[in-house]
């Protein structure tokens, strides 16, 4: 991976003609070069999620057949969250209950907070360590520009050999990325699992072939992108035996920045005021 900066604006020279007619002769990458862009994608992100502030916005979830809106604002410790909606209406008394109990046990128990704040320090330290290794793990295909982004098709290297279980998901993968060229940003992100992932030879658990990992993002500044569409569905099992399903179908909007030093007390604030 290249240890210069590569800017996430997008000052100086463009990476793409404006007329359509030129875009479709323009040569492709060559398989280097279109790991090379991934490796540039993987910096810029891994320097934003140093260097951006929190931010606020509305989540869509579905769960379980049901509907969720709810008001997210991100804090050190992690996204503290408020219900607003449940299958497009007002919440019932029972739920405002049980809202207000579990605000109040984050504000007042230190136990609540710490583990959050474990919690979040742990999803942070895997995902920058899938960042780090993403350009190794897969073998790089350029499909063509699509506007100003540039579509890869990517597929497990065989010759790299996973380190850790999140390492094997990603390497049991295939799909396809598009890049932004402007900002060398990832924009969307589609893979499948093509075969069936075992770990510890099946003992301690299992993730079924034919699981679907979608990530679309959002441009809210040159050189800021957010993940505003999220869909996991895979099944299997884990520990003994019993059975999992992680299926995951999220889209957030109304993207509002805060400061970067934003505490749970104060995004509790803001969310008694939703």
């Amino acid at each position: 991976m290249t240890t210069m900066r590569i800017p996430c604006s997008p000052h100086g020279r463009r990476f793409f003609w404006v007329a359509s007619a030129t875009l479709l002769v323009l040569p492709q990458l060559s398989a280097q070069t279109a790991k090379q862009l991934v490796a540039d994608a993987c910096y810029n992100e891994l320097q934003q999620r140093k260097q951006e502030p929190f931010w606020a916005s509305q989540v869509l979830r579905h769960a379980n057949g049901h509907v969720y809106l709810e008001k997210e604002i991100e804090t050190a410790a992690g996204p503290v969250h408020r219900l607003l909606l449940a299958d497009g209406r007002e919440p019932t008394p029972s739920e405002r209950r049980q809202e207000e109990d579990r605000l109040r046990k984050l504000r007042s128990n230190p136990s609540v907070q710490e583990s959050m704040k474990k919690t979040r320090a742990e999803e942070e330290k895997k995902a920058d360590d899938v960042l780090h290794v993403v350009s190794d793990v897969f073998l790089f295909e350029d499909q063509g520009r699509q506007g100003d982004q540039e579509k890869l098709a990517f597929r497990p290297n065989p010759a790299y050999v996973p380190k850790t279980r999140e390492e094997m998901v990603l390497h049991a993968m295939s799909g396809t990325m598009l890049i932004d060229l402007q900002d060398k940003c990832f924009a969307q992100v589609s893979a499948t699992l093509t075969q069936q992932v075992d770990f510890g030879h099946g003992l301690i658990g299992s993730l079924k072939k034919g699981g679907v990992v979608e990530i679309k993002r959002i441009r809210l500044s040159p050189g800021v992108w957010k993940t505003y569409s999220i869909k996991v569905d895979i099944n299997g099992r884990i520990i003994l035996f019993k059975t999992i399903s992680e299926q995951q179908d999220e889209t957030r909007s109304d993207f509002k920045p805060l400061a970067a030093d934003t505490s749970i007390e104060q995004a509790l604030q803001k969310l008694a005021g939703s």
